[in-house]
């Protein structure tokens, strides 16, 4: 596996799940609402990124 962990899909593409193998599908995180992918996406986003250094003076 390469690391992926998460799917964002269109739902009008959720039907075509059917088509991939069940092993796989058990190991993904699927998204396919448009609120759900975005709150997804910046997630993983902000939980790549370290937090930035704050000085104060």
């Amino acid at each position: 596996m390469s690391g992926l962990a998460t799917v964002l899909l269109p739902a009008r593409n959720l039907k075509d799940l059917r088509d991939v193998p069940e092993s796989v599908r058990a190991t993904l995180q699927f998204v396919a609402l448009v609120d759900d992918a975005v709150r997804a996406a910046l997630a993983e986003a902000g939980a790549r990124r370290p937090a930035p250094e704050v000085n104060l003076v």
